[in-house]
């Protein structure tokens, strides 16, 4: 990782970089990492860079009720903390096919169900998915670079607690450890660093 270079300028350089291997010609980059670490921020810096269609992976958090959720194993909750199948189905896949992409979100305003109205992407040359998991490995056949944003965990935390997201309605502390324990199994299991094509910097530039 060098962090002397921009983030965003190193992730449009290796986007650039990318051959087009298909007819469709569209390269869909995953900016995967822990919560906190500045994901979302950075999509909006490339989007500024270059023409992009961006997914946020938080749109699609599973709606389930809490006494579920709160019986989750890390494993599980890496499963099943996102509707990853319905953001593959719903947003990426679509986009690779240069169609345009509509659903709803969850809806964190009320903290459960989905939005009334639907979101629509509109279809380009690059594909910009960003949020945890975002890299896992059932997308593997959809994503053409695989990036881990990184950040110090003082940050992370900082950045977390200024949140005002309610994204449960058990104990946020206990949410809190049930959610690191899910990213650490993650990134210790199922995504490893060295899995990534490129580290970049989360810090703000």
């Amino acid at each position: 990782m060098n962090s002397s270079q921009n983030p965003a300028a190193m992730i449009v350089e290796a986007i650039r970089a990318r051959p087009l291997d298909d007819a469709v010609g569209v390269i869909v980059v995953a900016l995967d990492g822990h919560s906190g670490a500045g994901k979302t921020t950075l999509a909006a810096s490339i989007a500024e860079m270059l023409d992009v269609a961006v997914i946020h992976g938080d749109d699609f958090y599973r709606d389930m009720q809490d006494a579920e959720r709160v019986q989750l194993s890390p494993q599980q909750g890496v499963d099943l903390y996102f509707d990853w199948q319905r953001l593959r189905a719903e947003a990426v896949t679509k986009l690779t096919r240069r169609e345009r992409a509509q659903f709803r979100c969850f809806n964190w305003a009320k903290g459960y169900g989905l939005t009334d109205a639907a979101v629509t992407v509109e279809p380009s040359n690059v594909v910009v998915l960003e949020g945890v998991y975002s890299a896992r490995p059932e997308f593997d056949d959809l994503v053409d670079l695989k990036v881990l944003v990184e950040v110090a965990q003082d940050e992370r935390e900082v950045r977390r607690s200024e949140r005002a997201r309610t994204v449960s309605r058990d104990d946020p502390h206990t949410w809190d450890a049930r959610w690191d324990a899910a990213e650490r199994w993650y990134f210790e299991s199922v995504r490893l660093r060295d899995d990534f094509d490129l580290i970049v910097s989360g810090n703000s530039t």
